[in-house]
């Protein structure tokens, strides 16, 4: 068996380790009106397609509305994502979950918007939590997310050294020289995930600093002080907000500044826009290479054949889970063709 991940030294014998925690990921991708384990009804979006995966306690008569017919192989192929086995020890899984039960009460506690206020009143638990789930968002392999080497090995490194078994003894050290030019700014619509759909999110473009969503949080990580100098990155609108945020440091009490649902939402809107713009570029370019690829005359495919097939792709009509599968797209591509061949 392969060593644990964080420790490197014990056997990585844990199974069903959260990458994001489950009271934060239940929030994002649980059957809607569910709040317990192996209710997870999610999709991963990508330029090219959409996939999908269901918990095992999801009810049939909701599966069969997503996919249509639940077959063997479905089940069969199922993964849920944000859920790995042999990642960690059985001690490691411990003492990551001391930090996390400490951090979800900070959830129901009093919040506000339009201004900071403080989540959690101990130095350096708000930090261990956030930088462990960028940490394992970039080791988890096909997460998409990926930390510079040296910046993994750095966290991987804080949180190896200072996770415990009680959070009483988490205490950081102010000599240590990974925790003297690192921190990070925090943004959340309190109560958003209460009614309306959340995101696991980032963008690749992002580093100085890491910009990530996470159910009706934004969190953006620095490793270094001298990045909030840096030039501005808009992302999805977000920037007003986080310069009104505080810069939380391993050493201080950790602060959020809360946006409305409003706020949020119109910052959701963005990244719908972005996913959607993407996924029609991305469609693009391969009908380009398609028509090359069958002989077709110049670079382009012609562009109101073009134009038909993605408009056939986004009013496809076929069951949410299989709507945005390659085999979806080349059925629909097929047919379109071979329609207007006949026209």
């Amino acid at each position: 068996m392969k060593k644990c991940l964080l420790c490197q030294n014990h056997p990585a014998d844990k199974k069903g380790s959260h990458i994001v925690p489950h009271f934060l990921s239940k929030r994002i991708d649980n059957e809607p009106g569910q709040t317990g384990r192996d209710k997870e009804l999610g999709f991963v979006i990508t330029e090219g397609s959409t996939s999908s995966y269901f918990g095992r306690s999801v009810q049939p008569e909701i599966l069969k509305e997503i996919y249509g017919e639940v077959t063997d192989e479905l089940i069969e192929e199922n993964k849920v994502e944000g859920i790995e086995d042999h990642y960690f020890c059985s001690g490691c899984e411990t003492r990551l979950s001391v930090v996390e039960n400490e951090y979800a009460k900070t959830i129901e506690q009093a919040t506000k918007t339009e201004q900071n206020y403080t989540s959690i009143e101990q130095p350096f638990v708000g930090f261990l939590f956030w930088i462990s789930i960028i940490w394992r968002l970039s080791i988890q392999e096909y997460s998409g997310f990926k930390l510079k080497a040296k910046e993994e090995k750095k966290l991987r490194r804080i949180i190896d050294t200072y996770l415990k078994d009680s959070i009483e003894k988490i205490t950081p050290n102010k000599k240590d020289i990974d925790l003297n030019d690192i921190g990070y700014k925090l943004i959340r619509a309190p109560k958003f995930s209460d009614t309306l759909s959340t995101w696991l999110h980032w963008s690749t473009i992002y580093e100085r600093p890491y910009s990530i969503v996470i159910d009706e949080y934004i969190l953006f990580l620095y490793f270094k002080k001298a990045h909030l100098k840096g030039m501005p990155l808009e992302f999805y609108g977000s920037e007003r907000f986080k310069n009104q945020a505080e810069y939380v440091t391993p050493f201080k009490s950790e602060t959020i500044f809360g946006i409305t649902n409003v706020q949020y939402k119109t910052f959701s809107e963005k990244i719908a826009l972005f996913g959607a713009t993407k996924r029609m570029q991305f469609l693009s370019h391969k009908l380009d290479l398609l028509h090359h690829k069958l002989g077709g005359r110049g670079k382009r495919m012609n562009i109101q054949l073009k134009g038909e097939i993605l408009k056939r792709i986004a009013n496809s009509d076929v069951e949410l889970g299989n709507k945005n599968t390659p085999e979806n797209h080349i059925k629909i591509i097929s047919e379109t063709i071979v329609k207007l061949n006949k026209n």
